[in-house]
């Protein structure tokens, strides 16, 4: 270890290779390690980049490679987003002046959001395209979506440039986003060998031609496809083994089937459709938001499409319950062991509310369930259904479940039945939370009509009070 050397001068030390002034270490840029140098420069706007002339040698070793160059319209033009279209040529002359300052470097992340309306946008784009890929880029987003993009055609998107793809320049890719843009891949594409993370927003292809391009993208682990309008079926044939996490937001779609056996994460939200996830043996968590849907068939589906799902969200906005029991299904969530199940009630199937409970004879390792009611002020106390009594021994044991939570209890028979029910059939249960308020919406109460809140509670506990073991951690609230 270096000890102090030299004599003090009064106002300089020597420590080893430090300067110190007064006492006070001083520290000039260019002594900061490479690593970062590199991301204190990254912090800067590329214009501020390109435009430092005063620099070390050793940082001027690091401008051989340039960590990220993003170019956002509104930022680059000094404008609002509904204004941005009148600055297309500004924004294009910024961002070519830029990229020539980068020409030979290697750009880890090139980011342009630009409102593709103007069909000069094309050239230069695919310019930037072609930049990118010699640049070894790996993270490329091509944001265009205009600020009104939902009265565009899918014709004017822009047509992403595969012809200039080859093997050695699409290598380096490893991250991309693509919005507003138009897939059609040439009969030589052959994907993209080293991508990992792919999003994909309001992207105009064919159901076949996404399916083609996702087949090809073996090393793919995140995917997201968002608000694309396929109008068919999405069936990816080739093998996704590195895929951990699948997203599918507001997609026109008819059917979803993907091949990953490693998936761990999927999250659906639209439409009603079957799902095939059959392959997925590690499925951990599965998030479902269904605009409309029958309950039964719901459930039916998701048991041939996600049967090895172990924590599953399942909300459903427009529900029908019907009079309808899962009688003799052999179909089993086998691995599941968390639900979360949202449903909004409507009136007319506050009669039907205990029908739903046969979910759980599918689910013979559920140790946690969430149950969380929506309705209306109609629901209080309504005294309509079926008891569970009228179901015979169609029942069965939950010997794993422990945690049960029961929010938007408003002391209907239907919710009350299905409270009993699962209780006199879990003989493990440790804690139990009956909530009175709903928690999964807000309530809105008509003029001369009050919540019954107290009513509801006594409900609960004194039908409970008979029933429940003394070793349950009771909360109704």
């Amino acid at each position: 270890m270096n000890n102090l050397v030299g004599q003090e001068t009064g106002t300089c030390y020597a420590h080893g290779e430090a300067i110190y002034e007064n006492g006070t270490p001083s520290i000039r840029f260019e002594d900061l390690p490479v690593d970062v140098m590199y991301t204190i420069m990254s912090k800067l706007p590329p214009k501020e980049f390109a435009r430092t002339n005063v620099l070390s040698s050793k940082l001027r070793c690091t401008r051989s490679v340039c960590p990220r160059l993003s170019f956002n319209g509104v930022e680059v033009c000094k404008c609002n987003k509904t204004s941005l279209h009148q600055h297309t040529g500004r924004f294009i002359h910024e961002v070519n002046a830029i990229l020539q300052k980068h020409h030979g470097m290697v750009i880890e992340t090139l980011e342009v959001r630009i409102d593709f309306v103007h069909s000069i946008l094309i050239h230069h784009l695919n310019n930037w395209v072609s930049f990118a890929l010699s640049a070894r880029t790996k993270n490329l987003t091509l944001d265009l979506k205009p600020a009104k993009w939902l009265s565009w055609n899918y014709i004017d998107k822009y047509v992403y440039p595969f012809e200039l793809l080859d093997n050695e320049r699409i290598s380096h890719l490893q991250q991309m986003q693509l919005s507003f843009v138009t897939l059609k891949p040439s009969s030589q594409y052959r994907g993209f060998p080293n991508l990992k993370k792919l999003h994909l927003q309001l992207v105009h292809a064919s159901a076949k031609d996404i399916g083609h391009v996702l087949s090809h993208c073996c090393n793919l682990e995140w995917l997201c496809i968002d608000r694309c309008n396929l109008n068919d079926e999405l069936v990816v044939n080739g093998p996704l083994t590195h895929l951990f996490y699948l997203r599918i937001d507001r997609c026109s779609l008819t059917k979803v089937e993907f091949h990953a056996v490693n998936l761990a994460t999927f999250v659906y939200d639209g439409s009603f459709l079957p799902v095939g996830l059959r392959h997925s043996l590690k499925l951990q968590s599965a998030n479902i938001k269904l605009d409309e849907g029958v309950f039964h068939h719901v459930i039916i589906s998701l048991l041939k499409g996600l049967p090895n799902v172990q924590n599953l969200t399942l909300r459903i906005g427009f529900l029908h319950l019907e009079k309808q029991w899962l009688r003799d299904n052999p179909l089993k969530f086998s691995r599941l062991k968390n639900l979360q199940l949202f449903m909004f009630i409507y009136g007319r199937d506050v009669e039907n509310i205990l029908c739903s409970v046969s979910i759980l004879r599918s689910m013979p390792f559920i140790e946690d369930l969430e149950v969380h009611f929506t309705g209306n002020h109609w629901h209080w106390l309504a005294d309509v259904g079926p008891r569970r009594k009228d179901f015979g021994g169609q029942y069965c044991k939950y010997d794993h479940l422990k945690n049960l939570w029961i929010t938007g209890f408003k002391g209907a028979r239907g919710q009350l039945e299905f409270l009993l029910h699962v209780v006199e059939n879990a003989p493990a249960l440790e804690v139990l939370t009956v909530d009175t308020h709903q928690r999964a919406g807000t309530e809105h109460w008509p003029k001369g009509s009050e919540p019954r809140f107290k009513e509801a509670k006594e409900m609960a506990v004194t039908s409970l009070s008979t029933i429940i073991p003394q070793t349950v951690d009771l909360h109704v609230i």
